[in-house]
């Protein structure tokens, strides 16, 4: 005996978890991407000082206050 049958909520939910299940997927994706272009980009400053750091930011804006 076979029970092969798909009414049409099993069908949408079959479609709607494999379109989150890509749409994950993608998100996954550029999440890495970006933390792996962000481990090998080295960021400055205009002038290449350590003050345009935003630790440096934060440092500065906490001594002023």
């Amino acid at each position: 005996m076979h029970l092969a049958y798909l009414d049409a909520g099993s069908g949408s939910l079959i479609a709607s978890a494999l379109v989150g299940g890509v749409a994950a997927a993608g998100v996954a994706m550029r999440s890495a991407r970006s933390k792996l272009a962000g481990t090998f980009s080295r960021k400055r400053g205009a002038t290449g000082d350590a003050e345009a750091t935003p630790e440096a930011a934060d440092t500065a804006a906490a001594s002023d206050a």
